[in-house]
């Protein structure tokens, strides 16, 4: 009997190294198919065993749906168009709003909390934080939730 088995959703930059070469492999097997694993495995230097235990057990969020559902807390400065330009960056990355809620401003600061579409064909969930991040009166983005 095969126990539940968790999943988690985290920063290929903090992924063992073995792990990060594993991913590289399977691309350039994808890419290239007639390149063999052993020949994979020694342009990345890794093992074929280390591949082999990783290989299933690791997958690019991309390989799971192109579409998925973002959802993001933004505190922001409480001026008049700042929520536009926020919605002009989220148009501008191809994303298209499901949900939307802006709190009332406590102490000239509000939260809005959105849910997009985004197309990861178009973008990703760093680009488009990190040009939200970017705007002005804009003080801090946070993921909340993200759907496969």
């Amino acid at each position: 009997m095969e126990e539940n088995k968790n999943y988690y959703i985290i920063r290929e930059d903090v992924l063992p190294e073995a792990v990060q070469k594993t991913l590289k492999i399977k691309k350039a097997l994808e890419e290239n198919q007639k390149l063999s694993i052993l020949e994979a495995s020694k342009q990345f230097d890794l093992s074929r065993s280390a591949f082999y235990k990783y290989k299933d057990t690791i997958f690019p969020i991309q390989d799971f749906k192109k579409e998925s559902v973002l959802t993001m807390s933004i505190n922001v400065d409480d001026i008049p168009g700042i929520l536009g330009k926020i919605l002009s960056v989220v148009n501008e990355e191809k994303c298209s709003i499901i949900t939307i809620h802006q709190t009332v401003p406590i102490n000239n600061i509000a939260t809005i909390i959105f849910s997009v579409n985004i197309d990861l064909k178009f973008t990703t969930i760093e680009i488009l934080k990190a040009k939200i991040e970017n705007l002005d009166y804009v003080n801090k983005v946070k993921v909340i939730g993200f759907s496969v």
